[in-house]
């Protein structure tokens, strides 16, 4: 997704090389995503000289992450995930002064990323946890509770101001971390609370979900950091039902925030049109409902926050928006795939080639793999930048434990496999010396561009990434 451009005021065209959604990308090597090369060259039948060794290759940057949303808040001097991390951001303050700095522990998909904090002069209480909410481009954009400071009112944790913070790298400066104005308008007001919170800002930040959120950067650098609250037009002729809408994901898409139901469809509005000149001015939501055969589907997890574990609609960095079901009515399961064709005709056509059943997905999980569970997948995500490759979950209940997978499902192929590290063992080793601050059951993964911003020198945190993953396969393997 390209920068956006001001006055923009229209969805991306349909098809286009950057945002459209026909893009296709070229024949690739299953294994890599790449184009295949041309074979090598006859060898020379002159006599072998030896040459000088050379200095071993950089780092390979990750092309994108697979972001967890469970933030680490850590417990290490150095200000940093490793020594002279170089994804610490600046400090910067919460809305209390306190000193937040950032960092980032950046691992290969399908292997998972985490989010560092480094939070110093805090209550030493239990509180919320600090959550990350999306991602776009170069940022990642996170939760954070602020605890008050008078412990009469540590026991209502839930009313603990709320700082969202936004989480940026750039390979010529060091990563910067903004803390976004708090923003007032339609919130509840209580004075009670108000009057507490005045330390930190005027009055309590509104309630806002973070499963409703997303992030779009764009290039107004000079705007002043201030909310805008719009009012949105839902047209009369929009056949969704309102009352049982389910936000499961929000991603940008041109100028464009999309909000997705996962058995409805999707909620497309222009967030930099320019109203300012006419402040009556309303816009209308575009709905974009899923092809017919996805909608004859019922969400099984209908409990508010619940993940869906079975489906999830994704878009490429090159604009491609993809569907991915795993679907049950015909046990054990079958994964189906659509392409949206024509985001303003609503048009999708299913991918006959990402189609697979389950004695086919298993016998990928079969030879060279045997330590990975038989189980049913959860959770797909489409890889940032192969439409064809899609990541799953694997829950291994008997052992405890979680796979992350990606499978290139045009030429059936897995490509590798890697276990979940859970946020208790981050620094603390096995088995953990403190008591678990997150239970992970299974959620939707953020996909990032972030590692694609930073130089290849600043990448030092990928082989503490790699040595972690090394000794909790050496423990899975001794105990199988």
């Amino acid at each position: 997704m390209e920068e956006a451009e001001n006055g923009v005021r229209k969805l991306p065209p349909s098809p286009t090389t950057e945002n459209g959604v026909r893009n296709r990308s070229p024949t690739r090597d299953p294994g890599n995503g790449r184009r295949k090369l041309s074979p090598s060259p006859t060898r020379s039948s002159a006599p072998e000289q030896r040459k000088p060794s050379a200095s071993p290759p950089p780092p390979r940057v990750p092309k994108w992450l697979i972001l967890d949303r469970i933030v680490h808040r850590s417990s290490r001097r150095h200000c940093g995930v490793v020594k002279d991390d170089a994804t610490a951001s600046a400090l910067a303050q919460d809305c209390a002064g306190r000193p937040v700095r950032a960092s980032l522990r950046i691992a290969d998909p399908p292997a998972v990323s985490r989010l560092y904090l480094h939070l110093t002069g805090r209550p030493a209480i239990s509180y919320r946890e600090p959550t990350a909410i999306a991602a776009h481009r170069n940022s990642i954009l996170f939760r954070l509770t602020a605890p008050f400071e008078d412990p009469m009112w540590w026991h209502d944790r839930f009313s603990f101001p709320i700082d969202y913070f936004v989480y940026s790298c750039r390979s010529s400066s060091p990563p910067s971390l903004t803390l976004l104005p708090p923003c007032f308008d339609g919130g509840h007001i209580n004075p009670q609370l108000d009057k507490l919170c005045t330390p930190y800002r005027r009055q309590r930040q509104r309630t806002m979900l973070p499963e409703d959120m997303g992030i779009l950067c764009h290039g107004d650098q000079g705007s002043s950091m201030e909310w805008k609250v719009k009012k949105v037009q839902i047209p009369p002729d929009m056949k969704i039902s309102t009352y049982s809408w389910m936000t499961d994901a929000v991603f940008p898409i041109g100028t464009c925030l999309c909000w997705v139901d996962n058995y409805q469809g999707m909620l497309a509005i222009d967030v930099l049109t320019d109203s300012n000149s006419n402040p009556d001015h309303q816009q209308w939501l575009r709905y974009i409902p899923l092809p017919k055969n996805a909608l004859k589907s019922q969400r099984l997890y209908k409990d508010a926050g619940e993940p869906d574990p079975l489906r999830s609609v994704c878009v490429t960095n090159t604009g491609i928006i993809k569907l991915v079901c795993i679907l049950t009515e015909c046990p054990p399961f079958t994964l189906k795939a659509w392409t949206l064709d024509d985001i303003h005709e609503g048009r999708w056509t299913m991918d006959l080639s990402n189609t697979m059943g389950a004695e086919e997905f298993f016998c990928l999980l079969g030879t060279g793999h045997s330590c990975l569970p038989q189980v049913q997948p959860s959770f797909p995500l489409v890889s940032l930048v192969d439409p064809d490759v899609i990541c799953f979950l694997l829950k291994d209940k008997d052992r405890g434990l979680f796979w992350m997978i990606d499978v290139n499902i045009k030429y059936k192929k897995l490509l590798s496999s890697a276990l979940y590290i859970s946020e208790q063992e981050e620094e603390d080793g096995y088995p953990p010396k403190r008591g678990r601050r997150n239970n992970f059951f299974g959620h939707c993964f953020i996909r990032s561009k972030f590692s694609s911003y930073l130089s290849e020198n600043a990448i030092t945190s990928r082989d503490l990434s790699e040595k972690m993953q090394k000794t909790k396969e050496g423990r899975v393997t001794q105990k199988s």
